[in-house]
């Protein structure tokens, strides 16, 4: 516990000589500003601003993620090829340490894009029918369910290196925006890119009616324990995997 404490704080420094912060705190930023600001001329309802606005987030998260994650190994890549990652005694401290940093700013970066509309929705533009609460759990949902892709898109930086990373997130995200019509009625629960974007949608439709259960052909059970399953056997696969990485060669 120590050394991951340690190894936390030493890549909590690191961030002066990043650009992660930064992009966890103006992209948000900027994406809901441009929002706000189209949604206060546009006549649609303010139901179906709140709805569009929390599906692009999560189908743009996997980008996000993509980008990220492909910035913070390219870091380690530069400061030594690695050696801060391997050449500590227990391989998956620094690890941990890693993906712990990433988790923690993509979950205040998912906060400042969701809660930050929702208050500019409700004090500014006085039109939003949900409460901040509604956005705090709207966050939740969109980062909770995307929790899969950090673990995958840090294997594939340090394996394949940022390109790879950068341009699997796009092409996720495409699939998430692709799942969201019918042809990801029954298959979504597979693909972790989509589960983001469905969990949120499901969510908003039914707490626009009321609440209560979801309808079955929603799939929120078994999405859930895919989600749930999958993420806790990527992590494992990781560990396993980084124990016995050497490093990326020039040739890979």
């Amino acid at each position: 516990m120590v050394a991951y404490t340690r190894s936390l704080k030493s890549d909590l420094m690191k961030l002066k000589r990043q650009p992660l912060l930064l992009i966890h705190l103006l992209v948000p930023l900027a994406g809901l500003g441009m929002f706000l600001a189209y949604f206060a001329y546009t006549p649609y309802a303010p139901v179906s601003k709140v709805s569009g606005y929390l599906q692009i987030i999560a189908i743009a998260f996997p980008t996000m993620i993509g980008i990220v994650c492909a910035i913070a190994a390219d870091q380690e890549a530069s400061a030594g090829r690695y050696q801060q990652l391997l050449a500590q005694p227990s391989r998956l401290v620094p690890l941990a340490s890693k993906l712990t940093l990433l988790l923690i700013l993509g979950f205040g970066s998912a906060l400042l894009a969701v809660v930050g509309f929702g208050a500019g929705f409700l004090y500014m533009l006085d039109q939003s029918a949900y409460n901040l609460a509604f956005y705090v759990k709207a966050s939740c949902i969109i980062f909770g369910s995307s929790v899969f892709l950090y673990a995958l898109h840090i294997y594939i930086s340090l394996r394949f290196g940022k390109g790879a990373s950068i341009g699997l997130g796009i092409v996720e995200s495409l699939i998430a925006a692709l799942l969201l019509t019918g042809l990801g009625d029954h298959n979504w629960i597979y693909i972790p890119s989509a589960w983001a974007a469905r969990f949120i949608s499901s969510w908003m439709q039914v707490e626009l009616s009321g609440g209560g259960p979801f309808p079955a052909e929603f799939l929120i059970q078994p999405g859930i324990l895919c989600c749930v399953g999958g993420t806790a056997a990527i992590m494992v696969l990781l560990g396993g995997w980084f124990r016995r990485w050497e490093g990326r060669t020039s040739l890979e």
